[in-house]
């Protein structure tokens, strides 16, 4: 229950450190998604022997103001990559040594009418033989994913979303295990959004030929997006709901640290 629950709490206190960050910045829409998985084999009878053949990871940042990173690496045995520029950043890594990848995008728009998103993809590639038997053999494959992503808009919030999803490929085919789309938008202003996967084992048999050669293919990643619109002129009213909102959002600040050091 520990390690289950300090999976739950790191991306909290990584959403609260950005809305933290966002309220000295007077920030109108803040992203965070983020990803881990790692898969199993296990046979039913024999040895799953798996050697890793590839690592490639993405990472994508782009916003409205014409700036955009969108760089890839394919380093071998592990892959790690970010992109960062202003109100966005994703990054990620593959590890077939460890049968783990992970992801992260997050967005922090300022007050400005402008968007901005993060997008971070994951592959890695290997090859896995079953050995001790003859014919064919029921495989049970595992994945354990881990996705969130919180989100919230205060008054210059247009449209902000985030969205995670993953896909397990033996010799090119899908054995039951993907997600293409775990996805949460909002829509206008002052609202809030989040979903969560896991952390959760999800398992799908699968049968193989013992001695056979198979290509194992596992893929994820995470998206983050967030658009705002700010009038240049103000109306009176929309900035005492400004200091409000800020003030508001000062306040719960504080009293989630509060309640964190407690």
């Amino acid at each position: 229950m520990r390690v289950k629950s300090l999976k739950v709490l790191v991306p909290v206190l990584l959403f609260g450190l950005l809305l933290g960050a966002s309220s000295t910045a007077h920030a109108d829409t803040v992203v965070l998604t983020s990803f881990t998985g790692s898969i199993q084999f296990n046979p039913a009878t024999g040895t799953a022997v798996f050697t890793p053949t590839g690592a490639s990871a993405r990472a994508q940042a782009m916003n409205s103001l014409g700036e955009n990173q969108d760089i890839t690496t394919n380093t071998f045995p592990i892959a790690q990559q970010m992109a960062v520029v202003t109100f966005a950043s994703a990054s990620g890594s593959s590890n077939p040594s460890i049968l783990t990848a992970n992801s992260t995008s997050s967005v922090n728009v300022g007050a400005c009418s402008c968007s901005a998103s993060g997008f971070g993809f994951n592959i890695f590639t290997g090859t896995l033989v079953i050995l001790g038997g003859e014919g064919n053999v029921d495989v049970t494959f595992s994945i354990n994913p881990f996705a969130t992503s919180q989100i919230a808009t205060d008054q210059f919030g247009v449209r902000a979303g985030g969205e995670a999803f993953y896909n397990v490929l033996v010799n090119g085919h899908g054995v039951g295990l993907s997600q293409d789309q775990l996805l949460r938008e909002v829509t206008g202003p002052n609202e809030t959004g989040f979903f969560s996967e896991g952390p959760v084992q999800i398992s799908h048999v699968f049968t193989l030929q013992f001695g056979a050669v198979n290509t194992i293919e596992f893929r994820m990643g995470t998206v983050a997006f967030g658009i705002n619109e700010v009038n240049e002129v103000p109306e009176p009213a929309t900035v005492v709901l400004l200091v409000s909102g800020l003030g508001f959002m000062t306040g719960v600040l504080k009293k989630r640290r509060k309640i964190t050091l407690e």
